[in-house]
């Protein structure tokens, strides 16, 4: 069976102390289960103190098959920022300020244009956007089926990211773009004019990603995943436009990360869907946690499968 574990942002510590509570063993140079397999849910890069480590941890379970993996937006973030635009001039992820700020840690430890970051970026290109397996899908932010099959449509049935579908997937407009957008960062939707907030890097956002797997939830304010209530006060009351929000069709769990939940004991979303980023990056979270679920073979979630270890920042607070 599967052990499927959240966003760890360089946080490789972490991951081994997880690991070895799950009963991986790390032996000849990787980490192995008797009878399981890891499954990691995107986004092993930026953000956390052990960039080389985490990678490298990651990179050797699933080479030895001890470990599947897809991939994040930040894996996607950083395929685009090593990748030249068709100018030649300018790069496909801007060099700008901002996105610097979000990637330096990689850049820190995997300098730019290196035989090691080149190495590194080859081998996110080998992680598809999705995973589904009889017993669970797994993808990095939304499971939307429209734009999965958007994916699929330009990618093929491996989910892989090609050198040909580079620029298309980085451009604008293109419904590549949107699907990678949505299944990788999340359904997103504009805020008010006026309205904006400081995201973990300290960028200023003006949309806010949204709730897609339950469906009793009908307007904005209750969509919206945004823990400032004064921001949510503002949104609306009204129903959100039909086919706006996708619903989930509980076929069977779904897991994924991305989200930054913040709890003392993770727990399932709905009987069918699990996020997994409990924030063990937020250095300002005392509650931090990386987490994994350990699946059994059961339809529906159980809380009591969750396992977890406290962040690095949690243990010094």
């Amino acid at each position: 069976m599967y052990d499927l574990i959240g966003d760890i942002h360089g946080h490789a510590d972490e991951l081994t102390d997880l690991l070895n509570k799950l009963g991986y063993k790390n032996q000849h140079g990787t980490w192995s289960h008797k009878s399981r397999v890891a499954v990691f849910l995107g986004d092993y890069i930026d953000r956390g103190p052990k960039q080389r480590e985490s990678v490298a941890i990651v990179r050797s379970m699933v080479e030895t098959g001890n470990a599947l993996a897809i991939m994040g937006n930040h894996e996607f973030n950083a395929i685009g920022f090593s990748t030249l635009s068709s100018d030649g001039n300018s790069y496909l992820r801007p060099h700008s300020t901002d996105n610097r700020k979000q990637h330096w840690r990689f850049l820190e430890e995997f300098p730019f244009g290196s035989s090691e970051y080149k190495d590194a970026i080859a081998w996110f290109k080998t992680l598809p956007m999705y995973l589904e397996r009889p017993e669970f899908r797994a993808i990095h932010a939304c499971y939307d089926f429209r734009q999965l099959g958007v994916i699929k449509e330009n990618l093929g049935s491996d989910y892989l990211l090609k050198d040909e579908n580079l620029v298309t997937a980085f451009t604008a407009g293109s419904k590549l773009y949107k699907a990678i957008e949505v299944c990788l960062k999340g359904i997103e939707i504009d805020l008010p004019p006026g309205i904006s907030y400081p995201d973990k890097e300290g960028i200023e956002r003006h949309n806010v990603r949204c709730n897609w797997w339950d469906p009793k939830l009908k307007t904005f304010k209750e969509v919206a995943l945004i823990s400032d209530e004064n921001i949510r006060s503002k949104l609306s009351d009204s129903e959100l436009p039909a086919g706006s929000i996708i619903e989930y069709d509980n076929a069977k769990p779904v897991f994924f990360g991305h989200y930054w939940y913040q709890s003392n004991s993770p727990k399932k979303l709905s009987d069918f869907a699990a996020c997994l980023d409990y924030s063990v990056a937020n250095k300002d979270l005392p509650i931090g946690k990386l987490a994994a679920y350990r699946l059994h073979g059961e339809s529906r979630l159980e809380n009591d499968n969750f396992v977890y270890v406290d962040s690095i920042y949690a243990a010094r607070s």
